[in-house]
């Protein structure tokens, strides 16, 4: 390899690891009333789990997530439920331990 090469190889090493490309994490626990609803990413109709739960995101490119969950329950009407999740723990195990707290009350149908 030419040192010219293997210079170019050193400087993307260097720029990988030291520009913006730090995960950051966010958690959210959400709680319906009742418990016990279907949680839904609302584009995409993925089941995410049911309430009461906790959701760990990981992202590299912002500070905040816009999310849209749908809560489905049999004998309820369908909620779709939008907040803002900020990114601003530098560990999975930091966001899992101080996540927001959204609370849905579902209505009956």
């Amino acid at each position: 390899m030419t040192t010219f090469y293997k210079r170019l190889t050193l400087f993307f090493l260097i720029a990988l690891t030291t520009t913006g490309c730090t995960s950051r994490y966010g958690a959210v626990t959400l709680n319906s009333i009742p418990s016990g609803a279907e949680v839904l990413n609302a584009d995409t109709e993925e089941v995410i789990g049911t309430t009461p739960l906790t959701v760990i995101m990981k992202d590299t490119s912002s500070t905040r997530q816009y999310i849209a969950l749908k809560l489905k329950k049999q004998g309820y009407q369908t909620d779709i439920s939008h907040f803002w999740l900020s990114m601003r723990h530098k560990s999975e195990s930091a966001a899992r331990n101080n996540p927001k707290t959204v609370d849905v009350e579902l209505t009956e149908q």
